[in-house]
C-alpha cells in the first residue's frame, strides 16, 4: 500500500519531513506562502442568504492558494490589531487582551472562524475554540481555566457569549469576560480577502513550537464540565509528514472547533487541497454534503461570480471524505450518498465510534472505510488504512511496525478484572507526546482496545477507561457503542436510546421512539426494540447485558438528546433529566411518570395454576427467549420447568431481576431470601416456593432451612457423581466405598507421591514440563515466575481464557508486570500459551495440541476457579467442575497414550472454604450437621491447643485433617466452597477408580493470601488493602480489634496472612518434590513428633490419641492433602495499626471507632466540586455496605452472602474470607464462651514435609512486611 497524507500515523510521518523549514504555525504560513504560493489548499461555500434550500446555482465555491490564506491571515491581524488599539508593547487598552494572553472564540464553522482563529496565533494569541454546544456556565468555566479575559464570537452564538460573559462576571474575585465580535463581521470575507488592496505587513509574534497555539475542549459528556485540551505548535504542524497531495483533494464535514483544524493542516502540510462544509450556512445533512461534492467536482463554474483567487484555475479532484460517524450514517442511510461514498479512494471517521452495522454495511458495498484514531495528547496515532481488497476489518487499527522498526512504538497492556480488553499504552520516544503518566517516560491512554482473533497487531476501539458505567459491582463497560447498535439495528423505530447503570447492580435503557412512530405503543416499542437487545446480550460481556424489563419506554423528544458536537450524549445532562425514570426502572414498587412504563406486567393478580406459567414468562423476559447461552436444558431452546436456569443464562443479575419480579407475586409484607433463584434453580422449585409463601406456609422456617440443606448436600453429591465419569481407558474400580452423605467414606491420608523425576527426561531433554491453568491471577502469576527461574523446569505449559494466543500472551505479560514480577528472558522458549476453555472435553484445544500434552506433560497445576462467594453451586458445574473433569482426564490420557510413561501428576488448589463446616463430629464415622456462621474476619485456625480451652473437650478441638472429608455437611454455604468440596470428591474418585491416578492427585487447602513478601504487591480490589487506603481520604483508620471484642472476638482481628509469593513457593516445592515412595511414610505419632519439632507455638492439636486420628483420617492413600496457610493469629489489627503509625510521614494516624470511621466514608459519597470528585469514586466505598453489616451498626456479625447490597452486586471480588472461611461457632445456645474458645485448628505436619517455606510462616507478618503492604497501598490505591 502505498503513504498517503489522510492515513500517515505520526510515527511514519517522523520519516518524511526532511523539507520542512519551519516550527510554528506561523513560520509554517509564511515559508508556504514564499514557496508554493499558487497552490490551491482550500476550498469554501459561499451559500446566499436565503437560498439554503435553492439549487446549485446559488452557491459560490472558493477555492484559495497559500498566498491568499497568508493575505487573509494578515487582513484579520490588521484588523485585531485596530480593534484593540494596543498603547505599547506591554499596555494594552482595557479593551483588549494582553501580550500572549489565551482568547476564546465562539463562531460556527466559518471561514470568519478559520482566519480568526489564524490571526490569533499569527499574533502569538493561543485560542481556545469554543463548541457552540456549550452552556453560558461551562464557557465561563472553561475560560476561568485558561486565563481568558476576551471571548470573541460570530453570529447566531452573540447571545451565548453575552450570557458566558455575564456568568463569568458574577462570581466575586474572578476575572471579567470581555464578549466582542470577531474582525469584519457581517461583512463577506470572501470578497474582503480578494479584493482588498495590500495590507501593510504584520510580523507574525515570536513564539516557541512547545507553546500553546490553540485549545481544543472535552465534550462535558460524562462530568458535564468541558476541559481544556491544549495543542502547541509543534503538535499542530510540527509532526505532520510533508507528502505529495497535490492530487488528492479532502472534503471534510468535520466542524473546525473539534478535528477539522487538524483534517486542514494534515492536508496543508502536504500541499493538498481541503474542502469544508459550509457549518454556518446549512445544516450537516446527506442532501446537503452530496451538493458539496457536486458543486466542488464542477469547480471551475462557468458562473463569473466563482472565485478563482490567484489565477487558480485547476484543482484535484475530492479523493479522501472525512467525517465523525453520525454524517457518515446519514450518508449510507442515503442511497445517492452511498454511491458518493463508492467513489472515494478514501472515507474516513473518527471522533467516536461508527456502530459496526452501519459500517459492515459500507465494506459490503464497497466502499474504502478506514477507521483513524488519535488522541490530543500524541496526535495521530493509529489507522485501519489496509488493502482494501482483501481485508474487510475496517474497524481494527492496524500497529505493524514501520519500514526499519522490529517493534511499534505503541503498546497494549491487557486491563486487570476485565478480560480481553487492552490499554493503549504510547511508549517514550513518539514523535509527539504532550503528556506522560508514567516514570518510563510513557502515556498510557486509558482507550480500551480488543484483539483481532486472526489479524495480527490489529486492534478495535473498545472504549475508554474513564467514560465507562461503573455497576455497584465495580464492573465497567461503555454504553455508547450499545447505544449505537441499538439505534442502527432499529432505526426505523428509535430516535434515542440511553443506557444507565453508574452505582447500580446492573443496566438499563430509556427508549425514545422516532417521530413517526411516535403513536406506538410501549409494548409494542420494547418488543420491536428487545431482540436487537438481547442479540447484542448474547456478545456483551455478562455485566453489560440489559434486562429485557430493563428496557423502559419514552415519549417522543421533539429535540432529541443532548448531544456533543461529535454526536455523542451529554450523558450527565440526560441522566439528569431523565433521573425520575431511571429511579423509577430500578424500585420495587413502580410508580412511574407520564410516558413511562415498564415492559414486564407487575400485577400479582396471578391465579395459583398460573404460576409457573408466569414464572416461566418471568425468566423469558430477564433472559431472553431461547436463554442466553443459545441452549436449555431441555428440548432445543425450550425452556421447561425442570431447565436448570443457570444453564439457560441466568446469572446473579439476572437472579436479581427474577426474584423481583417473583415478590409481586406475593400478598404485601411477604418476604424472599436474597440468593431465592440460586437456592432453587428451575422453575418447578420456584413454584413450589412461591405456592406455599402464597398459602402461609412461608419460606424461612426453621424446618424449611434444613430441607433446602439437604436438597443442596444432595445435589453435591449427584455433581460429585456426574463429574466423576472419566474417560481413560483401563479404569479399575477399587474396593473403596464411595461418597456417602451420611459421613461414612474412607480418608485419604497423606501419601508420598512417587517422583516425578525418575521418568524426568520423557525423551524431552532435562527439566519437566508443567501444565497450569489460571496464570493471570496473584496466585497463578507468582507460580508461573518461580517456574520460569528454575532449572528444574523445561517447559510450562499455560492454559488461557482469550480469543487468540496475542491477546492471551498479553494478559500473562501484565498479570506478572504488574505484580512487580520481571518477564525473563527465556519467557517465549520456556512458555507455551495455548488458548483454551476448560469446559469442552478436550479443553478447546487442537487434537494435535491435546496430543502433544498428553506426551509431554508432568505435573498439571489447576488454579482457575470463579473467586465469586454469591455464584450457587450450579453455576460452578458447567464451567470448573467440567474443568476439573477434563483436566484429569488429560492426566489420565497421558498415562495410557504412552508406553510405560508415569501419568502426570494432578495438583488441584482448593480452598479453605471446602471444609470451613468441620466439627470433631461432622467428618467421623458418624454424622453431622453444619454449625452456623460466624461473621469473624479471623481465619479459621487459632493458636489456642486443645489442651488450653477451659470449658471444652479434646475432642471439640480435633484440627481439620489433611484428607479427603466424604461428608458434604463440612464445606461452607457458598457455591464458591461447595463446588470446592465437590472438586475435591472428583479428584479422589478418581485417583481411587484408576490404578494409574492412585497417588498421583493433591489437593492444596489455600487459606488467606496476602501481598508479597519482598514487594508487597497486593490487590486494588481486595478488602485489606481498601480499609488500609481509606485514611488518604478519611483521615482516620477503624478500630476493627474493638469491633470484633464488641461482637465476643476477645482475640480482636487477627491477621493470619500468608504471603502470596511464599505460597507460591509452596506450589513449586510440591511440584519439584522428588520422593522416594518407600522412605517417605510415617506413622501419625512420627507425624506428631514431626509438628511438635518443627512448629514454635503449638498451633496444632498435639493431644489426640494415634486410634482417633487413624479414625478421623480413614486409611486411603489415594489423595494427598496439604493446608497452605498461615496457622498463627498471633498479629491482629491493633498490632498493624502501631506499625504503620510508626512510619506514618504526615500528622499522626487518628485511630477512631469502626462506626465513626463508616460515617466519614459515607459522607464520601455526597461529596462534590473539585475536592470530591477523586474521592466520590473511591474504590472503598463499593465496599461501604459490606463493612457496615460486618464491622458495624446493630447488625454486627452479618456474613457475606447474607448482606443485600452484595448480593446486588451479583460478581463483587472480597478476599476478606467470608462466613464459610472463618472459624465456625457452635450453636449460639451453647454459649458466647464456647463461641470464643471453638477456634476450628488443622493439621499442617504433612504440608510441612511437602513444603518446608510454610514451617515458619507464622513469623512473616511482622513489622517490615507491613510497612511493605502499606507502601504499596498508599502508592496505589
Amino acid at each position: 500500500m502505498s503513504l498517503n497524507y489522510f492515513t500517515c500515523t505520526l510515527d511514519r510521518a517522523a520519516l518524511h519531513q526532511r523539507e520542512k523549514r519551519y516550527s510554528t504555525i506561523g513560520e509554517f504560513v509564511g515559508v508556504k506562502a514564499q514557496t508554493c504560493p499558487e497552490v490551491p489548499v482550500l476550498g469554501l461555500y459561499e451559500v446566499t442568504t436565503g437560498t439554503a434550500k435553492a439549487s446549485r446555482a446559488a452557491w459560490t465555491p472558493h477555492v484559495w492558494t497559500f498566498k491568499a490564506v497568508y493575505r487573509g491571515v494578515n487582513l484579520v491581524a490588521q484588523a485585531l490589531l485596530e480593534a484593540w488599539r494596543w498603547d505599547d508593547d506591554t499596555n494594552p487598552s482595557k479593551s483588549g487582551p494582553g501580550p500572549g494572553q489565551t482568547v476564546a472564540v465562539l463562531c460556527p464553522s466559518s471561514p470568519g472562524l478559520l482566519f480568526t482563529w489564524l490571526g490569533l496565533i499569527w499574533l502569538g494569541h493561543p485560542v481556545l475554540l469554543v463548541a457552540p454546544q456549550c452552556s453560558p456556565s461551562a464557557i465561563a468555566e472553561l475560560c476561568r481555566s485558561c486565563n481568558v479575559e476576551v471571548i470573541l464570537y460570530e453570529e447566531p452564538y452573540g447571545t451565548l457569549a453575552r450570557e458566558a460573559s455575564r456568568e463569568a462576571s458574577s462570581h466575586p474575585g474572578e476575572r471579567c469576560l470581555v464578549a466582542h465580535p470577531i474582525p469584519f463581521a457581517g461583512d463577506n470575507i470572501f470578497h474582503l480577502i480578494k479584493d482588498s488592496s495590500p495590507v501593510p505587513l504584520v510580523p507574525p509574534a515570536t513564539v516557541r513550537d512547545t507553546d500553546v497555539a490553540y485549545l481544543h475542549h472535552t465534550s462535558g459528556t460524562s462530568s458535564g464540565v468541558p476541559k481544556p485540551i491544549p495543542q502547541t505548535h509543534r503538535a499542530a504542524v510540527g509532526v505532520l509528514p510533508i507528502l505529495d497531495g497535490t492530487g488528492q483533494a479532502t472534503f471534510t464535514t468535520t466542524p473546525l472547533y473539534h478535528g477539522g483544524v487538524a483534517d486542514l493542516f494534515r492536508a496543508w502540510t502536504s500541499n493538498a487541497l481541503v474542502w469544508l462544509f459550509p457549518g454556518k450556512d446549512l445544516p450537516i445533512t446527506a442532501a446537503n454534503v452530496r451538493r458539496c461534492l457536486d458543486v466542488a467536482s464542477s469547480y471551475p463554474p462557468a458562473s463569473s461570480s466563482a472565485s478563482t483567487t490567484d489565477n487558480c484555475r485547476t484543482i484535484p479532484e475530492i479523493k479522501y471524505f472525512s467525517s465523525v460517524p453520525y454524517v457518515l450514517q446519514m450518508m449510507a442511510d442515503d442511497e445517492i450518498g452511498r454511491e458518493y461514498l463508492r467513489k472515494m479512494d478514501i472515507v474516513g471517521v473518527g471522533g467516536a465510534a461508527l456502530p459496526k452495522e452501519v459500517g459492515d454495511s459500507l465494506v459490503r458495498d464497497n466502499v474504502k472505510l478506514v477507521s483513524r484514531f488519535g488522541s490530543a495528547e500524541c496526535g495521530f496515532l493509529l489507522s485501519s488504512h489496509r488493502d482494501y481488497a482483501k481485508d474487510e476489518a475496517w474497524q481494527y487499527l492496524r500497529a505493524t511496525p514501520g519500514p526499519g522498526s522490529s517493534s511499534s512504538p505503541l503498546k497494549f497492556e491487557p486491563r486487570d478484572q476485565e478480560e480481553g480488553l487492552f490499554e493503549l499504552v504510547i511508549q517514550a520516544g513518539w514523535p509527539h507526546m504532550a503528556k506522560r503518566n508514567r516514570e518510563d517516560g510513557s502515556f498510557a491512554t486509558a482507550d480500551l482496545f480488543t484483539a483481532h482473533p486472526t489479524i495480527p497487531d490489529a486492534w478495535r476501539y473498545h472504549s475508554r477507561a474513564d467514560s465507562q458505567l461503573t455497576l455497584v459491582t465495580g464492573k465497567k463497560f461503555d454504553p455508547a457503542p450499545l447505544e449505537d447498535a441499538i439505534r442502527a439495528s432499529a432505526s426505523s423505530v428509535l430516535q434515542d436510546v440511553l443506557i444507565f447503570g453508574n452505582g447500580r447492580p446492573y443496566p438499563g435503557a430509556l427508549l425514545f421512539p422516532r417521530q413517526g412512530v411516535w403513536q406506538l405503543s410501549g409494548e409494542d416499542l420494547v418488543r420491536q426494540t428487545a431482540p436487537v437487545v438481547e442479540d447484542l446480550n448474547r456478545k456483551s460481556q455478562t455485566h453489560a447485558r440489559i434486562p429485557r424489563n430493563m428496557l423502559v419506554p419514552m415519549v417522543f423528544l421533539k429535540d432529541g438528546l443532548e448531544k456533543s458536537s461529535k454526536g455523542t450524549v451529554l450523558r450527565s445532562r440526560a441522566e439528569a433529566r431523565f433521573a425520575e425514570a431511571i429511579d423509577a426502572a430500578y424500585a420495587e414498587e413502580e410508580t412511574l411518570p407520564k410516558g413511562v412504563s415498564l415492559s414486564v406486567d407487575s400485577s400479582p393478580e396471578v391465579s395459583d395454576s398460573d404460576i409457573p406459567a408466569r414464572i416461566r414468562e418471568i425468566v423469558e423476559n430477564v433472559v431472553g427467549a431461547g436463554g442466553r447461552n443459545g441452549h436449555s436444558d431441555g428440548d432445543g431452546d425450550a425452556l421447561t420447568e425442570h431447565t436448570d436456569l443457570f444453564a439457560y443464562g441466568v446469572d446473579s443479575v439476572a437472579s436479581i431481576q427474577i426474584r423481583r419480579a417473583l415478590s409481586r407475586l406475593l400478598p404485601r409484607g411477604s418476604a424472599l431470601s436474597l440468593t431465592v433463584v440460586q437456592d432453587t434453580g428451575t422453575i418447578a422449585e420456584l413454584s413450589d416456593l412461591i405456592l406455599r409463601v402464597r398459602s402461609g406456609r412461608g419460606d424461612s422456617t426453621t424446618r424449611r432451612r434444613e430441607c433446602d440443606e439437604q436438597a443442596q448436600h444432595r445435589l453435591m453429591l449427584d455433581l460429585v457423581d456426574e463429574h466423576s465419569v472419566f474417560d481413560q481407558p483401563g479404569t479399575e474400580r477399587s474396593s473403596s466405598p464411595p461418597v456417602s452423605s451420611t459421613g461414612t467414606g474412607l480418608h485419604s491420608s497423606q501419601s508420598p507421591l512417587p517422583t516425578i523425576l525418575q521418568d524426568k527426561d520423557n525423551g524431552k531433554g532435562e527439566g519437566i514440563h508443567v501444565l497450569l491453568t489460571g496464570p493471570t491471577g496473584s496466585l497463578g502469576a507468582h507460580i508461573l515466575h518461580q517456574l520460569l527461574a528454575s532449572t528444574s523446569v523445561l517447559k510450562v505449559h499455560l492454559l488461557v481464557r482469550g480469543a487468540t494466543p496475542t491477546a492471551s500472551r498479553e494478559r500473562i505479560l501484565k498479570a506478572l508486570t504488574s505484580r512487580h514480577l520481571p518477564v525473563p528472558g527465556c519467557f517465549d522458549t520456556k512458555t507455551k500459551i495455548h488458548s483454551c476453555n476448560l469446559s469442552d472435553t478436550r479443553l478447546g484445544l487442537s487434537d494435535e495440541t491435546y496430543e502433544q500434552l498428553t506426551r509431554e506433560v508432568d505435573v498439571i497445576v489447576h488454579l482457575a476457579w470463579s473467586v465469586n462467594f454469591l455464584l450457587p453451586l450450579r453455576a460452578f458445574a458447567q464451567t470448573h467442575l467440567a474443568g476439573t473433569r477434563n483436566l484429569i482426564n488429560l492426566a489420565a490420557r497421558s498415562s495410557s497414550s504412552s508406553k510405560g510413561r508415569i501419568p502426570p501428576r494432578f495438583i488441584f488448589c482448593s480452598s479453605v472454604a471446602a471444609v470451613s463446616g468441620y466439627s470433631s463430629s461432622s467428618p467421623s464415622s458418624t454424622s453431622s450437621t453444619s454449625s452456623s456462621s460466624s461473621s469473624s474476619s479471623s481465619p479459621p485456625y487459632s493458636s489456642r491447643s486443645s489442651s488450653s480451652s477451659p470449658t471444652t473437650t479434646i475432642t471439640s478441638h480435633q484440627p481439620i485433617p489433611e484428607s479427603i472429608l466424604s461428608d458434604p455437611t463440612v464445606s461452607g454455604p457458598t457455591g464458591y466452597a461447595q463446588s470446592k468440596w465437590v472438586a475435591e470428591q472428583i479428584c479422589h474418585r478418581a485417583a481411587r477408580d484408576s490404578s494409574r491416578l492412585k497417588n498421583r492427585i493433591s489437593v492444596a487447602r489455600v487459606g488467606q493470601l496476602s501481598g508479597a513478601s519482598d514487594t508487597g504487591v497486593w490487590s486494588r480490589s481486595e478488602a485489606y488493602p481498601l480499609i488500609l487506603s481509606t485514611l488518604a481520604v478519611t483521615g482516620c483508620l477503624p478500630d476493627l480489634d474493638q469491633a470484633r471484642r464488641d461482637q465476643g472476638h476477645g482475640q480482636g482481628e487477627a491477621l493470619a496472612w500468608l504471603p502470596v509469593d511464599v505460597a507460591a513457593r509452596a506450589f513449586v516445592e510440591d511440584i519439584l518434590k522428588n520422593d522416594d515412595a518407600s522412605s517417605s511414610r510415617h506413622s501419625a505419632w512420627e507425624d506428631h513428633l514431626l509438628t511438635e519439632k518443627n512448629v514454635k507455638e503449638p498451633l496444632v492439636a498435639t493431644t489426640a490419641t494415634i486410634a482417633d486420628t487413624e479414625r478421623r483420617r480413614g486409611s486411603s492413600p489415594d489423595v494427598a492433602v496439604h493446608h497452605v496457610l498461615n496457622p498463627s493469629t498471633r498479629v491482629t489489627w491493633s498490632d498493624l495499626l502501631v506499625w504503620v503509625s510508626r512510619h506514618h510521614s504526615r500528622s499522626p494516624i487518628e485511630i477512631v471507632s469502626v462506626d465513626e470511621w463508616l460515617s466519614r466514608l459515607s459522607d464520601l459519597q455526597d461529596s462534590s466540586g473539585a475536592a470530591g470528585t477523586e474521592t466520590h469514586n473511591h474504590p472503598a466505598l463499593r465496599l461501604l455496605g459490606f463493612w457496615e453489616k460486618v464491622y458495624g451498626g446493630v447488625s454486627r456479625g452479618m456474613t457475606l452472602e447474607q448482606h443485600p447490597a452484595v448480593a446486588e452486586a451479583g460478581e463483587l471480588k472480597v478476599e476478606v474470607k467470608t462466613g464459610e472461611e472463618k472459624q465456625r461457632h457452635p450453636q449460639p445456645e451453647k454459649g458466647v464462651e464456647d463461641a470464643r474458645e471453638a477456634a476450628v485448628h488443622y493439621e499442617v505436619a504433612k504440608t510441612f514435609e511437602r513444603m518446608p517455606v510454610l514451617r515458619n510462616v507464622q513469623e512473616l507478618v511482622n513489622e517490615d512486611y507491613v510497612l511493605k503492604l502499606w507502601e504499596w497501598i498508599r502508592d496505589n490505591i
